[in-house]
């Protein structure tokens, strides 16, 4: 289940595994971009696969990403990236049951937490989690270590550098839409995928390992193949195992549904102004395999080719 998460908000920072600093790549090797034209646009248009990262090398535009980004007029993110947005997307993770998230979740689950917590950075404790819905704390866990080690993350330096060069921005979603895939959870649903993020990254602790950071690297290899295998492993897990049915459906709202509206209010956008450049920027799981948004702008009749220098 906790590949899921990964994948929402690629999915789904911090030091490559087994690459020695010295080896790290100033930018993705190749890029996550995708050329779009066809039908009566004047102007190519672009699809930049991004990570939910604040890892300094996920975060560097690589040359060919900053051509098609300075060619666009227009520049979107999954959702509105703006100081105002943010604050109102903050409170809608808060809970409303006048319960902490230990209440909620029982003493168990909060001393797991704060086992991971501890393995992130010693001293970290759940207070500071204990505002939050259950399903946000098991979203926000697995990525803690990222975000007190790097950066912004790279949709929100996006949508910055677009505000700073002037250009207009607007978002693909809004984030409501993507919110309400999670509240519309149970909370014993919501405690599931919790418990089940805290036991695989248990796991992954004792290994060694953590599929963030495989995700990380094959991000930066800019081999979508190898992409699209590891975020095919993580999300098989989901497949099977006694909440199989909770890990389809997840899959299913924050996928393969996503990528059908998404794709519609891109062709959408492209049709209204055809004369402009649009550079859409979304998770790079939205753009990989089968039912992606590649293959369903491109069954519109649009021609999208991947860029790779």
């Amino acid at each position: 289940m906790n590949s899921l998460l990964r994948i929402t908000w690629l999915a789904i920072t911090i030091a490559l595994p087994g690459l020695a600093r010295t080896e790290e790549p100033a930018c993705p090797v190749k890029p996550m971009l995708w050329r779009i034209d066809g039908k009566d646009l004047a102007k190519p248009s672009f699809l930049f696969g991004t990570l939910h990262v604040g890892n300094k090398v996920v975060t560097t535009f690589h040359p060919a990403t900053v051509r098609a980004f300075n060619c666009a007029g227009i520049v979107y993110t999954e959702v509105p990236m703006d100081p105002a947005s943010q604050v109102a997307a903050s409170a809608a993770v808060l809970r409303t049951d006048g319960k902490t998230l230990t209440e909620a979740i029982g003493k168990q689950l909060t001393r797991q937490i704060e086992e991971e917590l501890r393995a992130i950075k010693p001293g970290l404790d759940v207070t500071p989690l204990q505002p939050l819905k259950t399903w946000t704390a098991a979203t926000v866990i697995p990525v803690l270590r990222s975000q007190l080690t790097g950066g912004k993350a790279l949709d929100a330096l996006v949508w910055e550098r677009a505000t700073n060069a002037g250009k207009q921005t607007a978002a693909i979603e809004k984030p409501e839409d993507q919110l309400s895939i999670f509240d519309e959870l149970s909370e014993g649903e919501q405690v599931i995928l919790l418990s089940e993020t805290l036991r695989q990254m248990e796991e992954g602790r004792k290994k060694g390992s953590d599929p963030v950071d495989v995700l990380i690297a094959a991000y930066i290899s800019g081999d979508d193949a190898k992409l699209e295998a590891e975020v095919d492993r993580q999300l098989s897990d989901m497949e099977e195992g006694e909440h199989k049915e909770l890990g389809e459906r997840l899959l299913k709202r924050i996928l393969h549904d996503r990528n059908i509206t998404m794709s519609e209010t891109m062709a959408g956008l492209l049709a209204a102004k055809p004369g402009q450049s649009h550079f859409f920027a979304a998770g790079t799981a939205h753009y990989l395999g089968k039912d992606s948004i590649v293959e369903l702008l491109t069954a519109k009749g649009y021609r999208v080719t991947r860029i790779t220098e």
